[in-house]
């Protein structure tokens, strides 16, 4: 279906999808798999710094957070390993392309690391690729010329057919994504689960990282994934999946 796929996208809509290459498992520690992650609406300061302060702890990845507190964590972890990522155009992917555009140029320019973007799913649906392809390609430009990573969150659960994550996939990797992400954690379908991200690795291969999200909130969901094919995790129960515990409210 796959390559199928592919055809479909250079034949219909003209975009060239890059070749294929293998993925590599590189065995990444636990921790340094996750991005603790504070999205929600009502978060605090507070509830920042004490993210921060925990993934420093526990060495994680990253911290994922809103815009408004990106050069807080920035401040907060600039003598640590720990990166900063904020998600935009979240949780709907639906804001106009300039307006996500300049939420990653600003956000760069600041320092931020990572931008965790939300794709138009009702572009998507439409069919209007060339409009997806051309957000993600400016998105990734924004990034890449201060040196930050772009992952693209495709919410799968709400593309829900097999051949649109594919699509999706292809897309983004097409237009210089770094990473495909599984969901916002946000949509009433739910977020990430195992066949999914399987779908997503079989996709993009080795041309770009997989990172699961949304209710991804123990250890063994977390080892599932990896053996799925992700190699970044989202979730805001980062401290106690390393503990072994089950951590069962939030993203």
């Amino acid at each position: 279906m796959i390559q199928s796929r592919i055809e479909f996208i250079e034949k219909t809509h003209g975009i060239k999808c890059p070749e294929p290459t293998e993925f590599v498992d590189k065995k990444i520690p636990i921790n340094k798999l996750i991005d603790h992650t504070q999205l929600g609406q009502d978060a605090t300061s507070a509830q920042i710094l004490q993210l921060t302060q925990e993934a420093i702890s526990n060495d994680f990845r990253a911290v994922c957070v809103n815009p408004c507190y990106g050069e807080m964590a920035l401040s907060q972890l600039k003598s640590s390993s720990v990166l900063t990522c904020c998600v935009i155009g979240f949780p709907l992917g639906a804001p106009i392309t300039a307006q996500k555009v300049h939420e990653a140029q600003i956000l760069t320019k600041l320092g931020v690391q990572e931008i965790d973007m939300v794709i138009n799913c009702s572009f998507m649906k439409d069919g209007r690729y060339k409009e997806v392809f051309a957000e993600i390609q400016q998105i990734a430009s924004a990034c890449h010329s201060n040196k930050a990573i772009l992952k693209v969150i495709i919410e799968a659960t709400c593309l829900i057919e097999r051949e649109l994550i594919i699509d999706a996939c292809l897309l983004s990797a097409a237009a210089g994504a770094d990473f495909v992400k599984t969901s916002t954690g946000m949509h009433k379908n739910g977020g990430a689960n195992v066949e999914d991200v399987k779908l997503m690795r079989d996709t993009v291969g080795g041309r770009c990282g997989v990172k699961a999200a949304g209710g991804v909130r123990d250890l063994q969901s977390v080892k599932q994934m990896v053996e799925a094919g992700a190699d970044r995790i989202g979730t805001s129960g980062g401290v106690k999946i390393v503990a072994g515990q089950v951590h069962d409210v939030g993203y």
